[in-house]
């Protein structure tokens, strides 16, 4: 995600008047994981290349099928659902989780998904809420026995009559209701666009037991293993479906197949207008409103981006990218084949560079997983680093390499002076959990901003072409996996064939003292 906070005050660092540059946090449509056909995922198979399709076999799989009504009173989407859970765990389960993102909207959630920085403009209608109802759960084809559990009851517990053992595989089918807030959040719905994220029951992941989160309100809280899609969206008349996936229209309903993705997300349109072009294999769409002047512009950079991407650090195998703009509280987001550019970012400049950042997220988040709660860093400092460098080889567009790591540490050096000024103290560590964070501002400088410094400064000392091609090793390695802090250092170093554990203790963990130099 993209996340933009407000410019500190100017001020002068080694007589260089360097202002701190915006950053960007970001952040209906009826779904369906299409229950009628158990093989309709790999029926559209053909579309995908031969490694998707061979990592697929390995994967659990989602069917829905859900329909959007939007009337003057709100928006719903009633959906049905089913689930081949393939356990991968290393142990026998007595009961599987799932997320249920949704009802972090309801009036009573306890942990809210946006802060008091962020409410007014998740908001713009004033105070809405939203939920999920969870009409039938099925287990082996009989009632399941299920309950909510989690910090903040929005985890479905669903307790199985006989263990899962390793290997083996489980179908789930549930039926369920999901209300929509009228905001601007990852799920709402604002004006004309109708935002799908989230909005499904997942599995949580699991890692010596569920990783059951709450939706927390800093950054993006999830973690989620790869699985394959299948989706029938069917919208209300008059509305455009774009979404993770390649896509298939019959009339008012939009199918969508993914294989080996770790999300899928959508936004339902009454005012898109969008073009499409092809980077290799992959058709790129861009998706503005009717009457936008830079369409064809934004789907330009796109390509370059993906194709930039593709030739760092390795090739982009889906079929399918969309880039879609919307109403949404943040910058960007980022999911698998799909990502969205927040309409309030009206710098030309800074839609660009979100553009550019979500796209790289396909590789950093999409392709090479990570905990984005326990280690945000891994996948935000990457994308954002992987921005300048897009940048610096691309000079078409005005945006120096070298002014955007200036920039960035002018900006860092501000905010801990002025913390520092105010309270005392500042935190400076890169590996938070974000629920821990204090604020978004501090979330932002230490995920985001300085994670460019450090990779830059990584840069320095081992050489530009060699960090690149260590990125490069660590997404052919995590492709499709989980990583975390520990596997990126190591591939870092057997890359470069450096010791590099000295240098990544002091920047996450913020021992390291960071100077402006000429």
């Amino acid at each position: 995600m993209k996340k933009f906070i407000e410019k500190f005050k100017t001020k002068k660092i080694k007589d260089k008047k360097l202002s701190g540059k915006k950053l960007a946090l970001v952040i209906s449509l009826s779904l369906i994981i299409s229950v009628s056909a158990v093989l309709g995922i790999c029926a559209a198979c053909g579309a995908f290349t031969s490694e998707l399709k061979k990592v697929s076999r390995k994967l659990s799989n989602y069917w829905v099928n859900a329909s959007v009504t939007a009337a003057e009173s709100g928006v719903s989407v009633s959906a049905s659902q089913k689930i081949e859970y393939i356990n991968r765990t290393g142990t026998d389960l007595n009961d599987i989780c799932l997320h249920l993102y949704a009802r972090a909207f309801r009036e009573d959630a306890t942990i809210k998904p946006y802060t008091n920085l962020t409410k007014a403009s998740c908001f713009p209608n004033g105070d809405s809420y939203g939920d999920i109802l969870i009409e039938k759960v099925n287990e082996r084809g009989n009632s399941a026995n299920f309950e909510f559990a989690g910090e903040d009851t929005d985890i479905l517990k669903i307790n199985l009559s006989s263990p899962l053992a390793d290997g083996n595989k489980i179908e789930l089918d549930m039926e369920y209701t999901v209300t929509l807030a009228n905001c601007t959040h990852r799920l709402g719905y604002y004006k004309h666009l109708i935002n799908l994220g989230n909005f499904y029951p997942i599995v949580c992941a699991y890692n010596e037991g569920w990783q059951a989160n709450p939706y927390y309100s800093t950054g993006d809280p999830f973690v989620s293993d790869c699985a394959n899609y299948s989706v029938n969206i069917t919208c209300p008349v008059g509305y455009d479906c774009y979404a993770s996936g390649s896509r298939v229209v019959e009339g008012n309903t939009y199918k969508f197949n993914a294989l080996a993705v770790r999300d899928f997300a959508a936004i339902i349109t009454s005012s898109g207008e969008a073009a499409s072009s092809k980077v290799g294999n992959t058709n790129v769409t861009y998706v503005g409103y009717k009457g936008d002047g830079d369409i064809a512009e934004n789907l330009e950079i796109a390509k370059k981006a993906v194709n930039f991407f593709n030739n760092k650090f390795g090739k982009y195998p889906y079929s399918s990218l969309v880039v879609a703009k919307s109403a949404f509280m943040q910058g960007g987001m980022e999911y698998p084949n799909f990502v969205t550019i927040s309409d309030s970012v009206t710098e030309e400049e800074e839609y660009k560079k979100v553009i550019v950042h979500e796209i790289a997220h396909q590789w950093w988040y999409g392709m090479v997983g990570n905990n984005q709660i326990e280690s945000a860093w891994l996948d935000e400092s990457l994308a954002e680093y992987s921005t300048c460098l897009f940048f610096e080889e691309h000079g078409e567009y005005g945006i120096n390499y070298t002014e955007l790591v200036r920039d960035a540490t002018a900006s860092y050096l501000i905010y801990v002076d002025v913390i520092s000024s105010l309270s005392g103290k500042v935190n400076t560590s890169m590996n938070l959990p974000v629920n821990k964070y204090a604020t978004e501002y501090e979330y932002t400088y230490m995920v985001y901003v300085k994670g460019v410094i450090m990779l830059d400064t990584l840069r320095e000392v081992v050489g530009k072409n060699k960090l690149i091609n260590a990125l490069g090793d660590y997404f052919k390695e995590y492709k499709y996996k989980i990583a975390d802090e520990q596997g990126f250092i190591k591939i870092m170093e057997k890359s470069t064939h450096k010791d590099l554990k000295a240098f990544f203790n002091g920047w996450l963990s913020g021992s390291n003292v960071i100077g402006y130099v000429e």
